[in-house]
């Protein structure tokens, strides 16, 4: 009886715990990674080995060119890279939703239907089940298809490229992926509707805030608005599974608090995340894991991302 009631009052005290896994899922593992020399599969490959992962079960993130029309065009050739090194690898392509200089309603009118129409139809013909992420972090003033005060013209112009994407696929799914926090704009006004997004995303990463890295966790990440509460609450009111297309440490230096929280969280949330991916690569800021740069961070990682 006394072994009994200790059982039930450790379940009782743990009640609000992540759940425990003993390994992690591939759908958490997935990841941006540099080209290699040969290409991102050979690079995935190696990071799906360090994990443990079994083969061709991670997801890889790669990216249109968005400097202008040209740099968007020239690169229909790399979906055929990754199906040529590995046709069972599923990608998720982040596709411009418009270059510097021209301004969404052009797209939204259709003005350059035929380069989206020559994406498609190269990815459909390398990865017809690829997750296409169309215009992510629309709430930065950074990006081209910046939507403030152009709102109507995003949600235009992202409904357009999907008709076009859905000839050539209808495998595809579609997500609609802003940046975590309020960032320059709130991010549901350019919400482009139920019926063209399959995935709700967030991109967030580790930043350079006040505080310890448990206040920064509360403050910045979990409670913030539009943080992952906000992500969680959102999605499920739409019925979307959610998506972490982009995340990482790195700006705010080596954090392995910030890696066991994102973990513990993809665990708590897991029936719905339809895949997480880390940024392996270095950016703006350094971000990759994978070279020992961050290594209390790289450590964890390991050891909780591994099968």
């Amino acid at each position: 009886m006394a072994l009994v009631l200790s059982l039930l009052l450790l379940a009782r005290v743990d009640s609000n715990a992540a759940p425990r896994v003993n390994s992690s899922p591939a759908k958490f593992a997935g990841a941006f990674v540099d080209w290699g020399p040969v290409g991102r599969e050979r690079t995935l490959q190696a990071w799906e080995k360090w994990l443990k992962q079994p083969p061709s079960s991670v997801v890889g993130v790669d990216f249109y060119g968005q400097a202008n029309w040209e740099d968007f065009h020239k690169l229909t050739w790399v979906p055929g890279i990754w199906k040529k090194l590995n046709p069972s690898r599923n990608v998720v392509w982040s596709v411009p939703l418009t270059v510097p200089g021209t301004p969404l309603v052009d797209v939204a009118n259709g003005v350059h239907d035929g380069e989206f129409e020559a994406a498609a139809r190269a990815i459909a013909d390398a990865q017809p089940r690829a997750i296409i992420r169309l215009g992510w972090e629309m709430n930065l003033s950074q990006m081209a298809w910046f939507a403030k005060d152009h709102e109507a013209d995003y949600i235009a112009a992202f409904r357009r490229v999907v008709g076009i994407f859905r000839r050539h696929s209808d495998t595809f799914k579609y997500d609609w992926c802003p940046g975590w926090g309020t960032q320059d704009t709130p991010a549901d006004l350019a919400y482009p509707g139920d019926d063209v997004v399959d995935y709700i995303g967030l991109d967030i990463y580790d930043f350079k805030h006040e505080g310890s890295p448990e206040e920064r966790w509360n403050t910045f990440y979990l409670k913030a608005p539009f943080g992952l509460e906000w992500h969680r609450d959102f999605a499920a009111r739409h019925g979307k599974p959610m998506s972490y297309p982009e995340w990482g440490v790195g700006n705010f230096g080596d954090n392995p608090y910030f890696i066991q929280q994102m973990h513990d969280w993809f665990v708590k949330n897991r029936n719905n995340i339809a895949y997480a991916a880390y940024f392996d690569v270095d950016g703006l800021w350094p971000t990759r894991i994978s070279n020992g740069q961050f290594p209390k961070s790289q450590k964890l990682f390991g050891k909780l991302f591994s099968r």
